[in-house]
C-alpha cells in the first residue's frame, strides 16, 4: 500500500469538469486497489459525487508521500514536492499549451501570455517528473518530442527502459456503463425547454463550448437538418464552466450569436443555462436522439482526446464527431461514430439528418458505442497508472543523478562541476579523474586539429 497524493485543478463538488472527475476516478481506483489517498483541490470542494473522500485544500501539497499525482498549474503551488524527492507523476491527458493557441484571439498580449505560462509550467514538470501519463498514443508522441527537448530522452531512462514506457505511459479517459436509456417522460432536455415536444430529435451537444472546438458550424448546419427535419432541436449542455476562476471563453457567446443571426436561438438552438450535476449528465445524454461535437482543425485537434465522447459511449448515444482526432477517429473505426471533415456544415448536416432519418443506422452505431465502452471502463485505462501507484519510484535518470536532470541552462564551469558530481555519485574519485583525462585527451586532439 502506498501513501498517494492526488490533487486536481478545478473545484469538486456536484458540479464538475473534466480534470476534477479525472482525478476523482483516479482517487477512486487508487483507494479500491489498497492505497491510502489523499486528494486535494486547489479550487476549493464540497462532497465528492465520485469517491466516499475528503476533499483538502492545497496546504496539504507539501505533505509526506510516498507519491503524489499533480494535474497542471497544481505543481505552481507544490513547492516541497518539486524540490524534493518524492515520486512524482504528472498528468499530461490534456496538452493544455496547444489549446492555448486557441484562446485570446483577440487580446494578442494575452494569447503570448496564456502560450508561455503554460510553455514554462510544462517545462518545470518535463525536468522534475518521474512519471507521465497521457490520454492515447498520439499525445505520447507528441510528450515524447517534449521530454527529449528537456533532456529526459537519456541514457539513463533508455537503458532501463527502451520504450520508455516506465517515464510516461498512456492513462486515458475511462468509463463507467451500466447507464440506461431515458424514457420520455421524464427526459430532462424536455424539462428544461418547455416547447421541446415528446417527438422532438434531439440533437446534444454535452459539454463545454471551448474555444478550440466549433459550436458555429453546429449552429450553421440546422437550417438544412430543419428542411428535413422541422422539428429538430440543437441542445447545448454548456452553462458556466463550474471553476469561477477561469476566464470565460468566446465560443459560447459566438455560437448565441450566430444562432440569433439565423433566427434559432431559443426554438431550434437551445443554450442550458447552468453546468449539468455530474450525477445528472447521464439522464442528459441517455436522452438525446444524436450526440455531436466538432472541433476546429488544427495541431490542438489532431492530439486531441475528447472526454465528452467517452461519455457518448458510457451513454451508448449514437455520434457525429471530427475526423483527424485520435479519439474520434478509433471511433469512426469501430464504427461508434460517423465522422465529418472540421468546419464542413454541409456533411455535418447531411450526417445528423442521415442518423435521425435511419433508425436501424442509428441503433447500429448506438450499439456499437455501448460495447465499445467495456473497453475504455476506468479500471482499465489506467492500470498503467495503477501500477506505478503500486510501486512508485523515480524515473532512472533523476535515481542516478539526483534532481538535475539537464545540465543545458548552467554556465559552462557549473555544468563541469554538475558532471563531476554525477560521475563521483556513479564511480568515485577514480571515475571522475579517469572522466577528466578523457576530456583533456580529446581537447588536446581539438586544439591539434
Amino acid at each position: 500500500m502506498s501513501k498517494v497524493l492526488v490533487a486536481t485543478v478545478e473545484p469538486v463538488g456536484p458540479t464538475m469538469a473534466g480534470p476534477a472527475i479525472r482525478a476523482s476516478h483516479i482517487a477512486r481506483v487508487a483507494i479500491e486497489a489498497g492505497h491510502d489517498v489523499t486528494f486535494v483541490s486547489l479550487e476549493g470542494g464540497s462532497t465528492n459525487p465520485i469517491v466516499d473522500l475528503g476533499v483538502s485544500g492545497s496546504a496539504a501539497l507539501e505533505g509526506s508521500y510516498d507519491a503524489a499525482f499533480l494535474q497542471g498549474r497544481a505543481s505552481l503551488e507544490a513547492g516541497d514536492l518539486m524540490r524534493g524527492d518524492t515520486p512524482l507523476a504528472f498528468d499530461w491527458f490534456d496538452p493544455f499549451h496547444l489549446e492555448a493557441l486557441e484562446r485570446s484571439h483577440g487580446d494578442r498580449i494575452r494569447r503570448h501570455d496564456l502560450v508561455d505560462g503554460a510553455r514554462r509550467t510544462l517545462r518545470g514538470q518535463a525536468e522534475r517528473g518521474d512519471f507521465f501519463v497521457c490520454s492515447n498514443e498520439a499525445q505520447r508522441d507528441h510528450w515524447l518530442g517534449w521530454l527529449a527537448a528537456f533532456g529526459r530522452c537519456n541514457s539513463s531512462n533508455y537503458d532501463h527502459d527502451p520504450h520508455l514506457r516506465s517515464l510516461i505511459d498512456v492513462a486515458g479517459f475511462g468509463t463507467l456503463g451500466g447507464h440506461q436509456a431515458n424514457d420520455g417522460e421524464t427526459c430532462p432536455i424536455r424539462a428544461s425547454f418547455d416547447h421541446v415536444g415528446v417527438d422532438d430529435p434531439i440533437i446534444l451537444w454535452a459539454g463545454g463550448l471551448h474555444d478550440w472546438l466549433d459550436p458555429v458550424t453546429a449552429v450553421e448546419a440546422m437550417p438544412t437538418i430543419q428542411e428535413h427535419i422541422p422539428n429538430a432541436r440543437l441542445v447545448f449542455l454548456a452553462g458556466p464552466h463550474p471553476n469561477t476562476s477561469l476566464e470565460e471563453m468566446g465560443a459560447r457567446g459566438r455560437a448565441i450569436a450566430r444562432a440569433k443571426q439565423l433566427g434559432l436561438f431559443g426554438d431550434s438552438v437551445l443554450f442550458a443555462t447552468q453546468w449539468v450535476d455530474y450525477v445528472n449528465r447521464f439522464d442528459w445524454l441517455t436522452s438525446a436522439t444524436v450526440g455531436l461535437v466538432v472541433s476546429k482543425a488544427g495541431v490542438e485537434a489532431h492530439f486531441s482526446h475528447r472526454t465528452r465522447l467517452v461519455d457518448h459511449l458510457d451513454a451508448g448515444l449514437a455520434t457525429v464527431t471530427t475526423r483527424d482526432e485520435p479519439f474520434g477517429d478509433a471511433l469512426i473505426a469501430g464504427g461508434a461514430a460517423a465522422g465529418v471533415l472540421a468546419g464542413d456544415v454541409g456533411a455535418l448536416s447531411s450526417r445528423i439528418v442521415g442518423l435521425l432519418t435511419n433508425d436501424e443506422d442509428r441503433r447500429r452505431i448506438a450499439e456499437r458505442s455501448k460495447s465499445l465502452a467495456t473497453k475504455y471502463e476506468w479500471e482499465t485505462t489506467l492500470a498503467s497508472l495503477l501500477d506505478w501507484f503500486g510501486n512508485p519510484q523515480m524515473a532512472a535518470d533523476r535515481a542516478a543523478g539526483g534532481s538535475r536532470v539537464s545540465t543545458d541552462d548552467l554556465h559552462p564551469a557549473a555544468k563541469m562541476l554538475e558532471r563531476a558530481r554525477l560521475h563521483a555519485s556513479e564511480g568515485g574519485a577514480v571515475q571522475v579523474a579517469e572522466r577528466a583525462a578523457e576530456a583533456a585527451k580529446r581537447r588536446l586532439r581539438q586544439l591539434r586539429s
